[in-house]
């Protein structure tokens, strides 16, 4: 019964804040047994209310409500029988429910609980018949509330038996309760003693206090005091947090400064270094002087400068400088001037009348039986020495390099027109060698004759 109580309870009417008083196993009069579980609960929170739950178990052993009525609602209670001990009740809600309870007891302990229900919360509302007065008037644990008349819709007279219990009790202890007022008497004169004491105590110190008092006044003012000298301290701080932020900033913005100094002071020598042409090599290219083997080397010197200085990698930005913008012109200018200068010292033509060649073919030398053609190495060793500068022409303006030779007749022609020459003579010093002797030998034939 205990651990059904608790199943139901804590299954069942705890999470619906119920408060179970009484339960019975029933099944339904005249029909085959399925068992049900009758509750009667009331809520656990004002104004309370009864309530008749029915409530059935699945196979899984789980506790399920099938069915409630309000006790509000129900009108009659029959116990079927006065004298003889019956197992069935009817209950007359809105229709009557016929009832078999299993055991007896739990029958009457039911019925019980809804006797003292009807009496303490629907006024009597509800009609009894066919149940024996002890079965009314047992003992049922309920909760009972006090200090409200929510708890309580009406009071109950004391039965005589219930009156004679009380006179009893109160016959016992009346030496107690006589004792307790005399304790209470003599207690209330020794709190007035005590009290007068408190009072004579109080009016001596009057004078401690007053002096108390005044050390709490200086307290409060000596706390005013070093309130305001943290409050001047508080403000000074605050004037060089103040200061220490400015200086923080301007240090920051020096520091910055410095940095974009380094970085204009790197970009600057950069470009003085890798864009700069000394006074020596823009006199040279300039003049474009080629009349000694020194001039030439200064030439030569000079140009790889220029080209070096041309080559150089800048950004696009540094284009758009002045100083920059001017120096750039000012490579392009002395390398037209030197192209100039090239052309007017006579260089192409020597290098033109080296491809073109000569026309006119120098007589061959036989020597030993043998044909010898004429040698350039005298043109050839005169402009070795301008080897650097053709280089660079050849860089520094692929287009004029290549028009170089068409400055005379064609190269190719020149060549086609000198071997011709060369093959014309070779063919007729061999043909003079072979027809000589026969010459000789016809002669003196004519001779003898």
């Amino acid at each position: 019964m205990t651990s059904l109580w608790t199943s139901l309870e804590k299954e069942v009417f705890n999470p619906q804040n119920k408060r179970l008083l009484e339960t019975v196993h029933v099944w339904k009069t005249g029909k085959k047994k399925k068992m049900s579980i009758l509750c009667v609960v009331v809520d656990d929170f004002r104004p309370m209310k009864p309530f008749l739950v029915k409530v059935k178990a699945d196979r899984a052993e789980q506790y399920k409500i099938a069915n409630r009525w309000p006790l509000a609602e129900l009108k009659l209670v029959d116990g079927k029988t006065l004298n003889q001990a019956s197992l069935d009740f009817d209950l007359h809600f809105d229709k009557v429910y016929k009832w078999t309870a299993s055991r007896l007891d739990e029958k009457k302990a039911f019925i019980r609980c809804l006797w003292k229900l009807n009496h303490r919360f629907l006024s009597s509302s509800v009609t009894f018949v066919n149940v024996p007065s002890c079965t009314a008037e047992g003992n049922v644990m309920f909760p009972v509330t006090t200090g409200s008349p929510e708890g309580l819709s009406a009071y109950q007279e004391m039965s005589p038996k219930e009156a004679a219990d009380m006179l009893r009790l109160m016959e016992q202890y009346e030496p107690i309760v006589n004792n307790s007022v005399a304790f209470a008497e003599q207690l209330s004169s020794d709190l007035h003693v005590l009290d007068e004491a408190n009072l004579r105590a109080i009016i001596s110190s009057e004078n401690q206090v007053t002096q108390l008092m005044h050390s709490i006044d200086e307290a409060l003012a000596e706390v005013a005091r070093v309130e305001n000298t943290l409050q001047v301290y508080d403000e000074l701080l605050g004037s060089v947090k103040q200061q220490m932020d400015h200086i923080y900033q301007e240090n920051s913005l020096l520091h910055r400064i410095t940095s974009n100094k380094t970085k204009l002071m790197d970009e600057i020598l950069f470009l003085t270094t890798y864009l700069s042409l000394s006074k020596e090599h823009c006199e040279a290219l300039s003049q474009g002087d080629l009349s000694s083997p020194s001039r030439v080397k200064a030439c030569i010197a000079a140009t790889e400068a220029l080209s070096a200085c041309m080559d150089v990698q800048i950004q696009p930005a540094y284009r758009k400088l002045q100083s920059v913008a001017e120096q750039l012109i000012m490579f392009e200018t002395l390398k037209q001037l030197f192209f100039r200068a090239l052309d007017d010292c006579g260089l192409f033509n020597s290098f033109c009348y080296f491809f073109k060649g000569n026309t006119q073919v120098p007589g061959l030398m036989q020597q030993a039986a043998k044909l010898v053609a004429p040698s350039h190495r005298p043109h050839h060793e005169e402009l070795v020495h301008y080897t650097p500068l053709m280089a660079w022409l050849r860089n520094a303006n692929p287009l004029l390099f290549g028009d170089l030779p068409k400055v005379g007749p064609p190269t190719r022609n020149a060549l086609v027109t000198l071997l011709g020459h060369l093959v014309r003579t070779f063919l007729l010093e061999k043909y003079l060698l072979f027809i000589t002797p026969h010459c000789k030998v016809c002669k003196d034939d004519e001779a003898d004759h």
